[in-house]
């Protein structure tokens, strides 16, 4: 006769081990927290900050983008930014001041937060929880890019619905196109930034070597992104646009006014 120890040993690996019982397990839901107020504290930024909602404090972090530290111990992390908005790493923590002065200001009416209290990681010690913020209709993640304040970040933090989070990433990266085209918040001082194209594409490499380009992918990239590739105007945003999907980069050859050199000139700025 087995003993209820091992019995209760076997419920239990049973259950662990079940794919059934793992597609049964509760999905953590979505909650909307409204009247919420921004606290004020000395370690925050334009992208992670401490919420007050009733009686709860909380750290939220934004989803989507990505804001300029504020810390100037972060060596690394400040390089890495300034490399991507083509300015000096003073001027990556004058950006990430602004972007934090920015976050308060949007914060300073009471707002709601929208979070399934996905742990987002960090240097804290404390738990923070990926999140979007809302207030008066407008949206913080996106108000700040297109401030010129953030940059959208190449994933989207595992976000629950991938459809909707491609689709907000998109629209995001379609605002920064437009903020460094007019030159706003750090777009402002970009140096050497011949063209939007110029202006979009670095980003330093897992090595922190030479900048590595940043891709725009043919099969998603909204029309306003496309138009930032070198020899892509309108009328061929619409072209590749009416082609998709496009396997390789072969498979422009069979578009109007895509010759060789502009090919060539594609190869490292785009991905399928």
């Amino acid at each position: 006769m087995r003993s209820p120890l091992r019995i209760v040993l076997l419920l239990v690996l049973t259950f662990a081990f079940c794919p059934a019982a793992l597609a049964a397990a509760p999905t953590r839901k979505w909650e909307t927290l409204e009247s919420c107020r921004f606290a004020a504290d000395k370690y925050f930024d334009g992208d992670s900050f401490y919420v007050q909602y009733g009686g709860q404090t909380l750290i939220i972090r934004l989803y989507f983008v990505d804001a300029p530290e504020t810390d100037a111990r972060l060596g690394e992390r400040i390089k890495e930014q300034a490399a991507y908005f083509h300015v000096t790493e003073a001027a990556a923590l004058r950006g990430g001041k602004a972007a934090a002065d920015f976050t308060a200001n949007f914060l300073s009416k009471p707002f709601r937060v929208i979070t399934s209290r996905q742990l987002a990681p960090g240097a804290s010690r404390e738990q923070r929880y990926y999140g979007m913020i809302e207030q008066d209709g407008r949206r913080l993640d996106a108000a700040l890019v297109e401030a010129g304040l953030a940059a959208p970040t190449s994933e989207i933090a595992n976000y629950p619905d991938s459809t909707a989070g491609q689709k907000t990433a998109h629209a995001l990266r379609a605002l920064q196109a437009k903020a460094a085209q007019e030159k706003r918040g750090l777009w402002a001082r970009a140096v050497a930034a011949e063209s939007l194209k110029d202006a979009l594409k670095p980003r330093l490499g897992p090595a922190g070597g030479a900048p590595a380009p940043r891709t725009i992918n043919l099969n998603t990239a909204p029309a306003e992104e496309l138009t930032a590739l070198p020899g892509v105007g309108p009328k061929t945003a619409a072209q590749i646009i009416r082609a998709r999907p496009l396997k390789d980069l072969a498979a422009l050859d069979a578009l109007p006014g895509f010759g060789p050199k502009k090919m060539e000139a594609l190869r490292e700025l785009v991905s399928f």
